[in-house]
């Protein structure tokens, strides 16, 4: 099961039905800066898909793009064999994307912080400046052996973009310092070293730029 197939799951959900089966604080969300959220609704009578709907402006800041992480978690145990995967959608001016994967919730990590990607999407950017959206959180509780598989696709595709996207950004800021016409003068090799040790250090930690500098 990949995460194309996984995102189906959530395809021909429509608005948010009164809860049934929903255990009070079953599941949580946290846009950072804003509050706690609990309210996620089942939307099939089998009590294993629930949705939250966010708005921007409002739930969310205006522009999306400005949402770079959101934090979900278990507020309640699951069965040894389930986990939960996480998807968004997005519906501007009666129109609506697909379910995306966002990653997904176990017991063995009943929390995770989540990079949305918006900033980069180009649905994202091609909204116009303080359009209303809505933004549907989906839940999915489904089988572990299923969770751990996308998991482990979702997580390969993340280490594989981030250094495309570090090798676009250094070639565009050389790029742009060759600008600068007998004013600043640039090594002809600086994007390879940098390149260099961009690599060796994020294969020592993936996740070195996005930590503060001591």
């Amino acid at each position: 099961m990949n995460s194309q197939a996984a995102a189906t799951a959530f395809v021909g959900i429509q608005q948010p039905q009164p809860p049934s089966v929903l255990v009070p604080n079953a599941f949580g969300i946290i846009v950072p800066g804003g509050p706690v959220r609990h309210d996620f609704r089942p939307v099939d009578p089998t009590g294993t898909k629930y949705a939250l709907q966010l708005t921007s402006p409002g739930d969310l800041p205006n522009p999306l793009t400005l949402v770079n992480e959101l934090v979900v978690f278990l507020g309640a145990p699951l069965a040894p064999n389930q986990g939960v995967m996480v998807y968004w959608q997005l519906a501007a001016q009666q129109e609506q994307s697909g379910f995306e994967l966002l990653g997904s919730l176990t017991m063995e990590q009943p929390s995770q912080i989540f990079r949305t990607g918006w900033s980069e999407h180009d649905q994202f950017l091609a909204l116009p400046p303080q359009q209303p959206v809505i933004i549907t959180i989906g839940l999915s509780i489904e089988p572990l052996e299923s969770v751990r598989n996308v998991s482990t696709t979702t997580s390969a595709n993340v280490q594989a973009r981030r250094p495309l996207v570090a090798q676009k950004i250094a070639q565009d800021l050389y790029n742009f310092m060759q600008s600068f016409d007998g004013t600043m003068t640039v090594p002809q090799n600086i994007f390879e070293r940098w390149w260099k040790r961009f690599e060796s250090k994020s294969q020592r930690d993936p996740n070195f730029f996005l930590k503060n500098n001591d």
